[in-house]
């Protein structure tokens, strides 16, 4: 039970309270395009979103979360209506995954894992804990895991798109959304630990106190 709540406690870091904000639009998009045109579909969509930001800036959320994803989504929205085709709604996201796996393979080849750099960002850890030796190899081999992922999410997503099927690319594309998402991360998470475990290197708190080994080791949080 520890351990099912830390993962619990580290997802929370990374989702917070912004999944729900994600996962509706697409699904009322589809939805709607069901039940009438690819216009209605649109026009419900942007109501919702429309009526989310209203939402968000009465409770006092701050402009940037009551905009979180209103962009990506305008933008999907934007694809398929020039196009007239409801499936050029996902072409933002197949771009986007395209750009995580190439920021994946070439922050591998430059020796800065991006998973250690997006850490870093969330966490404000000093970046030099990251580039250690006895640190990095285990942000590399979280980032490898993270490359073949989205590697692999890139070509089905375009092959979906390719064959057009609205349909089937919205029920295969929530499957490797959040769902993945979530093992995708506890993976990074109990593989991380166990390799910084494994590696022997300081934690941050050793870190930044200068303290010489034997080190303790990050018992938590990547």
């Amino acid at each position: 039970m520890e351990k099912v709540r830390e993962w619990g406690e580290q997802l929370a870091l990374v989702f917070q309270k912004k999944t729900i904000d994600a996962i509706f639009p697409p699904l009322i998009f589809f939805l709607t395009n069901q039940l009438g045109s690819l216009e209605f579909a649109s026009g419900i969509t942007l109501l919702y979103l429309l009526l989310l930001i209203i939402y968000r800036i009465v409770r006092g959320h701050t402009k940037r979360y009551a905009l979180v994803g209103v962009g990506g989504v305008l933008l999907s929205i934007g694809f398929s209506l020039l196009s007239g085709d409801a499936i050029n709604y996902y072409l933002p996201g197949i771009i986007s995954t395209g750009l995580i796996a190439t920021a994946c393979v070439v922050s591998l080849i430059a020796h800065r894992p991006l998973a250690s750099l997006l850490s870093h960002i969330s966490r404000g850890w000093p970046i030099d804990w990251y580039m250690r030796d006895d640190i990095r190899p285990a942000y590399r081999n979280v980032t490898l895991l993270w490359a073949g992922y989205f590697l692999l999410k890139l070509f089905i997503q375009t092959s979906l798109f390719l064959r057009g099927n609205f349909s089937v690319y919205f029920y295969i594309n929530t499957i490797m959304g959040w769902p993945m998402n979530i093992i995708l991360l506890i993976s990074t998470y109990v593989l991380g630990i166990k390799g910084l475990k494994k590696l022997s290197g300081p934690s941050v708190d050793e870190f930044l106190n200068e303290e010489n080994p034997p080190y303790e080791g990050q018992q938590k949080g990547f």
